[in-house]
């Protein structure tokens, strides 16, 4: 298979070299990620996510790809993969600062979510890896045009990236419906929770259904798109660290965060109220048995 790949332009403002987080900025990063993700999208590599994607998906033998940085976070770097025009993939590159095995960790952590319970989380499709360059990515399902949830509200990309402030009554109904989901995916079989959760802004998006004045749309448009880490507890134990950890906004740099004190709420920036906390307990009973 070969295949003509194009990088940019790009989806988010000014590309992506602004968003790279490394500690040694002599080195030339950007080249790095570039060269790694044109080698994972190479169809002349038969362990490309390209070729790995072309097994299950109608993908022509001679496919244009083009690459185009779409968000960032701590960890990774998002791109928005078009195969062909046809088939759209989330792909996400560890940050320079961001150690090998990590990505490696979130690729088979969201499909053991996914085995737990499709509904709610995006679907990890393919993984590569360039040692050499210090890089590992891997693909996953695209959720067209989503939006960001931040803890008062929205990032919307259309028509252009902005901000939205949510109500009072929306930002309750997301907290009570983001607890809800950490408990859905409960992993009963092998005793453990999610945790290292970054709720503001990082780990969970909103289909293009939700809708910012109706609490209702919220549930069914909310998907969780990250799973770093999980804490091994006991069921009860695990909605007690909820119930305990949710009180507090919180920062990846604070104290009780960095000294692993704090299990799951690595970065919540508000806090929640408990009966927002106990409300979403409720609403994972009602998940569960649709599952």
């Amino acid at each position: 298979m070969e295949n003509k790949i194009s990088y940019g332009p790009h989806l988010f403002p000014y590309g992506p070299e602004p968003y790279i987080r490394a500690s040694n900025r002599d080195q030339d990063f950007h080249r790095n990620i570039r060269q790694t993700l044109i080698a994972a999208f190479d169809g002349r590599n038969p362990d490309s996510i390209l070729c790995q994607l072309a097994k299950r998906l109608e993908i022509g033998p001679d496919p244009q790809v083009n690459i185009s940085f779409m968000n960032y976070g701590n960890t990774e770097l998002v791109y928005l993969v078009n195969i062909a025009d046809k088939v759209k993939v989330a792909t996400l590159i560890n940050q320079p600062h961001t150690p090998l095995g990590r990505v490696r960790k979130e690729f088979d952590n969201l499909g053991r979510l996914v085995e737990i319970d499709p509904r709610f989380v995006v679907k990890p499709l393919a993984y590569f890896a360039s040692p050499r360059k210090g890089h590992e990515l891997y693909a996953s399902e695209y959720i067209e045009n989503a939006m960001c949830i931040m803890r008062q509200g929205i990032y919307n990309p259309l028509p252009n990236y902005h901000f939205e402030m949510s109500s009072s009554e929306i930002i309750s109904a997301v907290n009570s419906n983001i607890i809800a989901l950490l408990v859905n995916y409960y992993d009963s079989e092998r005793g453990r929770g999610l945790a290292k959760t970054q709720i503001n802004g990082n780990d969970f998006i909103f289909t293009r259904g939700f809708d910012n004045r109706n609490p209702n749309s919220v549930q069914r448009n909310m998907r969780l798109i990250s799973a770093r880490e999980f804490v091994k507890a006991i069921f009860n134990k695990y909605l007690n660290i909820l119930r305990q950890e949710f009180l507090d906004g919180t920062d990846r740099s604070d104290k009780d965060v960095l000294s692993g004190k704090i299990k799951v709420n690595h970065r919540s920036a508000v806090p929640m109220t408990l009966e927002e906390i106990n409300k979403g307990i409720e609403i994972d009973l009602e998940l569960r048995s649709h599952r």
